[in-house]
């Protein structure tokens, strides 16, 4: 016979335990048990012996200290999560994001519902023999519109295909412009949108059909609505679910969220190895680009050195020059893209990522250095004169 999976209900609310109970009474698969949280440690899992195979953990609106107490701890030291409450709390799911919860449940959940998320986790190591590779996801933030985040996130997803020659998915979160497919010359049948629709069918071998392919070899996943698309009006687990079948498929995955932070970008950004901020040499896009920097690091979590500061069309001549920008946003060093706007504009006009354009300019080098920052590829030594004819990174 196998072994039950062994499932721990907690919260805050005894009505809400007793919800979930019934849920479960019929699932002969499951055995559970149920904590009832009240003052004292927020972690729901203290002192529990033995641990559960899976926690579920019921929030409150009012209270979140429990979903926040999990948010810092290291998902891998404890076991699989599922989150359930009420909708329309972004804290709770910007904290979801954090924990590494694998599923959020929304009030009133039916006990089909309940019992297949849990299938889903008993089922997930049974896929292969061993868990599979989780890609590196790099998600691309503008510190405003304009500032080239969307060049940027392209030609450094470009440079991760060519220059490592492992699969690199670039996914675009602007589902009403969709500008990385011009930026790539390509004309996607389907992308993004479908994928999300379609999600509960997608696996490694389905997932083909929703992304694009360039000569290069780079995939892209996005193309524009055939009508106006509300962001609002998504569903950030489908989502999050399709962001599990992507980082299984890929070793790489750039995400363009020039649109700004939402809740498909939180949803990026929880699973996020990188995050590139683009920032221009304005006052204030600075100010903006500060701004940002401590939802990234307060609310959101994002620790300081996962934090790329990319200078986007760098003039030496400048009111606002590279110590100004250090000094401002904390940084001991940043990523600079030179001005080439002859070069720039050819490869966005044209269609080509600049390293196919043009590799022997500074703007090409700049993104190849951006690269292995990004992979963590040694850099080549190079003289002392190099350093100084192509400062990629001011700190050096």
């Amino acid at each position: 016979m196998a072994q039950k999976l062994r499932v721990l209900l907690a919260s805050r609310s005894p009505e809400a335990l007793s919800a979930l109970s019934a849920g479960l009474a019929g699932a002969r698969d499951v055995a559970f048990s149920t904590r009832l949280i009240s003052n004292g440690h927020t972690d729901p899992l203290f002192g529990l012996q033995p641990v559960p195979d899976v926690l579920v953990l019921r929030f409150d609106a009012e209270s979140l200290a429990e979903l926040a107490a999990l948010s810092d701890t290291n998902p891998d030291s404890r076991p699989p999560l599922i989150v359930v409450g009420p909708a329309g709390s972004p804290e709770a799911m910007r904290l979801a994001v954090r924990s590494g919860a694998r599923d959020f449940l929304v009030e009133p959940v039916n006990s089909a519902e309940l019992v297949a998320a849990l299938q889903r986790l008993r089922d997930e190591p049974r896929r292969g023999s061993a868990p599979a590779a989780k890609a590196e996801v790099t998600v691309v933030l503008g510190a405003a519109g304009g500032v080239g985040t969307s060049f940027v996130a392209c030609n450094l997803a470009h440079a991760l295909a060519t220059e490592t020659d492992a699969p690199t998915l670039l996914m675009d979160l602007d589902f009403n412009a969709a500008p990385l497919a011009s930026f790539l010359d390509l004309v996607p049948e389907r992308g993004l949108l479908q994928a999300m629709a379609e999600v509960e069918f997608l696996d490694e071998h389905a997932l083909p059909g929703y992304v694009t392919k360039h000569r290069s070899g780079l995939h892209l996943m996005g193309a524009p609505s055939k009508s106006v698309v509300v962001m609002k009006n998504f569903d950030a687990k489908r989502f999050a679910a399709l962001m599990e079948v992507v980082s299984a498929s890929y070793r790489h995955v750039v995400v363009d969220a020039s649109h700004g932070i939402d809740d498909l970008g939180l949803t990026t950004l929880g699973m996020a190895r990188t995050v590139v901020l683009v920032v221009q040499q304005s006052v204030v896009q600075l100010k903006q680009a500060a701004r940002l920097l401590r939802v990234l690091h307060g609310e959101i979590g994002i620790v300081d050195d996962r934090i790329l500061v990319v200078v986007n069309r760098h003039l030496k001549r400048s009111t606002v020059g590279l110590e100004d920008i250090r000094r401002t946003l904390a940084r001991e060093r940043v990523a600079v893209f030179p001005n080439q706007y002859q070069t720039v504009l050819a490869s966005i006009d044209g269609g080509a990522p600049v390293l196919e354009l043009d590799r022997s300019s500074p703007v090409a080098k700049a993104i190849i250095e951006l690269q292995r920052e990004v992979s963590g590829a040694p850099r080549p030594e190079r003289t002392s004169l190099l350093r100084r004819a192509l400062p990629m990174f001011s700190g050096d």
